[in-house]
């Protein structure tokens, strides 16, 4: 049996095959490499593009509080302070404003949330119980300006979305899951360089069905307080604007309001207008 001697190639042919595997190696990392780059460079477009987008409503409220001046959140526990309180007379048209009797308010924090009431003071123990009911119930609308509720705690029983989404600025629409609410939507147009909302649409469930609010503030400790706000309304064929004012000033280390004024009015006209002073404050 005739055995084939195995004759080796041609150095110049190994040469080619060896340099033809390598490049193709090579050619394949390459591309692998180059996939991986452009991967990684549109997914960072993309995430950097839409990360405010991916943040949840209810994201931006909690960033949002974090900017805003909250006594509650700032160590108070509870406090208690007289409030005076008069109404423009409307009947006689004199330009005079009328003292209502004045009023204690006493609030409280717990861990099932906190407790606040108004009480008359005093001295005022010869309202009928008629009024005094009047001026109670007249007063529960009111609570919020001494101690106001966090962004995420009035929004709770309401659905969060982001409607607009351009640069800096978001429109965030919260709508009520409860059927029976008085204000079934609010649109809040926020800032998010100024990390405040600027503006806040209502939408209720009985007249005025629409109204619009813009806010200006003021900071206290590096964190903001609603200084004005302006709102505009319709009810039928009938326009209206109300303007309420704050004033704050400081009891021990907090910054709780001493003034508010609001008055509301119809083209030129003034329809009613409030001026809340407050006055010896307790704190902790």
């Amino acid at each position: 049996m005739t055995q084939r001697a195995w004759k080796p190639q041609p150095y110049f042919a190994q040469a080619q095959f060896q340099i033809r595997n390598v490049l193709g190696a090579l050619w394949r990392t390459f591309e692998l490499r180059l996939l991986a780059f452009f991967i990684f460079i549109l997914l960072s477009a993309v995430f950097q593009s839409s990360a405010y987008c991916l943040e949840s409503a209810e994201q931006i409220l909690r960033k949002l509080d974090a900017h805003y001046y909250y006594p509650q959140l700032q160590g108070l526990q509870k406090l208690s302070v007289r409030m005076q309180w008069e109404q423009l007379d409307v009947v006689t048209d004199s330009g005079m404003y009328l003292k209502n009797p004045p009023v204690d308010f006493f609030w409280e924090k717990s861990l099932a949330g906190s407790k606040s009431v108004f009480k008359l003071a005093d001295r005022s123990f010869e309202v009928s119980q008629e009024r005094k009911g009047e001026l109670l119930n007249t007063l529960e609308n009111y609570k919020e300006i001494v101690i106001p509720e966090t962004l995420g705690e009035k929004m709770t029983t309401y659905r969060g979305r982001i409607k607009v989404a351009k640069k800096q600025k978001r429109l965030v629409e919260f709508s009520s899951r409860n059927a029976d609410a008085v204000i079934e939507k609010y649109g809040l147009m926020i800032d998010l360089d100024l990390k405040n909302v600027r503006k806040i649409i209502f939408e209720r469930k009985d007249a005025p069905f629409k109204v619009e609010s813009e806010i200006r503030y003021i900071q206290k400790d590096g964190k903001w307080l609603i200084a004005e706000s302006r709102s505009r309304f319709r009810v039928g064929e009938m326009k209206y604007q109300e303007k309420t004012e704050y004033v704050y000033r400081r009891a021990g280390k907090f910054w709780l309001v001493g003034k508010m004024s609001q008055t509301l009015k119809t083209d030129d006209r003034v329809l009613q207008s409030f001026i809340f002073r407050y006055r010896d404050y307790k704190v902790n």
